[in-house]
């Protein structure tokens, strides 16, 4: 089922959750989720999560799969994003200074077949001090500490990556 785009266009988005195309469930957040809903917290609508293969029902606006220009103008919307560690979506989020929560996958759970997500949270906590969630009853209070938040800025060096190769080229 695809998002339509006059969805994004009329609802208050609060939570956007993009959790890629995994072949794993990440029941832990769902669960998680599901209780923010269930505490009154958000309503079900004001939560929107991506995600292809889930065992828990969620109790909030649930898609597979999101195209890309709604994907990003989600991203845009929401007033906080809950990511797993996919890449894109972190970088995606922080070159558009949204407030981001990262939670990694992890493998003793069967979110993931080993523990990179940790890693690269670690990593983009150390390098960025971004906000991230390993144990989800943690989760409501780093929302409230997320949206108010400041990370440091992703800085892309693709020019300059780009710039070292046409160098090494033209000296070919």
């Amino acid at each position: 089922m695809f998002i339509q785009k006059q969805y994004i266009m009329e609802q208050c988005i609060k939570l956007f959750v993009p959790l890629g195309t995994q072949k794993f469930p990440f029941n832990r957040l769902v669960e998680a989720l599901n209780e923010l809903v269930d505490k009154d917290l958000y309503k079900p609508e004001e939560i929107v999560m991506q995600s292809s293969i889930y065992e828990v029902e969620p109790k909030f606006t649930h898609y597979k799969l999101i195209p890309a220009a709604q994907f990003e103008e989600l991203i845009d919307k929401a007033e906080l994003v809950i990511t797993h560690s996919g890449v894109n979506s972190i970088i995606s989020c922080m070159k558009r200074k949204k407030p981001l929560i990262i939670v990694p996958r992890l493998k003793k759970y069967g979110e993931h077949v080993d523990n990179h997500q940790v890693e690269i949270a670690e990593l983009m906590k150390q390098k960025f001090n971004v906000v991230v969630v390993e144990d989800l009853a943690e989760l409501e209070e780093a929302i409230k500490e997320a949206k108010h938040y400041r990370y440091k800025m992703w800085v892309s060096h693709n020019k300059e990556l780009v710039d070292a190769i046409r160098n090494l080229v033209d000296k070919l």
